[in-house]
Formats: C-alpha cells, structure tokens, sequence
C-alpha cells in the first residue's frame, strides 16, 4: 500500500510538472511578443526556418576572393575588413550595388552580425521599405529576435557600435560601413557572419522590390 502511494504521487508530480512546462510554452509562444495572430506566428516562424540562404565564404587575408555575392538585379560585395583584437575595433565596407546600373535610391535589410557564439548586431538598416506581409512580421523586433538569438550569447549586442549607408550621387551603388567595439582581446569564435536578411530595394522611379521572395538572406563567412 505504501508503495502504491508513492508511485502514484509521484505520478501526480510529474503531471503537475508537465502541466507547468506546456503553460509557460504555449504562454511564451501565444503572448510572448506583440502579434496575437496565431496564424502569422506560425507563418513567419515557418518562413524563417525555410529561408533561402545563399551565402559565400572570404578568407580575412585575402578578401578578393570570393567576396562578392548576387541574387536577381543585386550584388553585395566584401571591399574591407579589418579587425584589432587588441583593442577590439571592428570595421566592415560593404558596397550594394544593382547589377542592371539603375540608380539605386534606398535599401533595407535586417543586419546580423555574429560569430559561433555571440551576436554583436541584430537590427534593421536602411529606409522604411515593405512590399508583402512578410516584412512587417519580420520588423517586430520580438518575434524575429526569439528565432534569430537563440542560443546565442547577446551581452555584446548593438553596444557600441556604428552603422553608415552611404549614397554615391547618381550611381547604382551604395556603401554600407559597419564600426562595432567587440571588446579588448576579444576572440573572434572561428568565423565572423554577416548576414542581410530580407533585403528590400528601390531604384530610379521604380516601386519597391524584393530580392528573396518571401524571405532570404546573403550570409558573408569571414574566416580568419
């Protein structure tokens, strides 16, 4: 008899237990953010998770090689890097250009920038550019910051860091900088990642367009 209280006491303790782990699941996952659509979190989620990815690989010594990377009408290529563990500085020049010459009046993307285990900028750049309803579940920064910081360490993120897109007059091209502060003697974890995500453009009296569709991203791997 007394055998079979404990066991089933001990059933009744686990089932509270699981009990407690759904609800803070389905809390976290039906009000943990600001969308109450249950249908455009699973949409986005799914979206996110079967994004195309294209993505190319620049030795840090030789950056040459490899550094440019294209999808439809654009092109994103790696002109410098440099980077000083010492004092941690790092500078990134990017120029986005459209592969047709049109002028290239705004762009728009989600920027993440991290190593294998920490991220060091996850936010939007660029000019307020939306074509679908992709775009504006992809900008609550809440929802795309559960699927896109896990399981990484964020102590880093956005501090200290620095971000200039800048338009050459009247040319299909426009250079982005990236300036970030990882810290002194920071070792970079394997590789550097810098990632465009859902990558918007408008050119010379066009309406706006997608490169990916719905949802891609340009992922430049930097090893050292």
């Amino acid at each position: 008899m007394k055998f079979s209280f404990k066991r089933k006491f001990a059933f009744i303790i686990i089932i509270l237990l699981m009990c407690f782990i759904l609800i803070n699941i389905l809390y976290d996952f039906f009000r943990g953010d600001d969308i109450d659509n249950l249908y455009d979190k699973i949409y986005f989620r799914i979206k996110y998770y079967s994004r195309e990815i294209l993505e190319t690989t620049v030795n840090y010594n030789n950056i040459n090689e490899n550094n440019i990377i294209s999808k439809n009408n654009i092109s994103i290529e790696l002109s410098n890097i440099n980077y000083e563990k010492t004092t941690g500085l790092l500078n990134v020049n990017f120029y986005v250009y459209t592969n047709d010459e049109k002028r290239l009046d705004k762009i728009r993307s989600m920027l993440r920038v991290h190593d294998d285990e920490t991220i060091f900028y996850n936010s939007s750049i660029g000019d307020m550019l939306f074509v679908g309803n992709t775009d504006y579940l992809l900008y609550n920064k809440n929802l795309y910051s559960k699927l896109s910081e896990k399981n990484f360490n964020i102590s880093k993120l956005n501090k200290n860091d620095k971000i200039n897109i800048i338009s050459i007059s009247n040319t299909n091209c426009k250079t982005i900088e990236l300036n970030f502060n990882l810290g002194e003697n920071y070792e970079i974890q394997n590789r550097l990642y810098i990632e465009f995500l859902n990558l918007i453009y408008k050119t010379q009296n066009n309406t706006s367009q997608k490169v990916f569709t719905p949802l891609g991203e340009f992922k430049i791997i930097v090893s050292f």
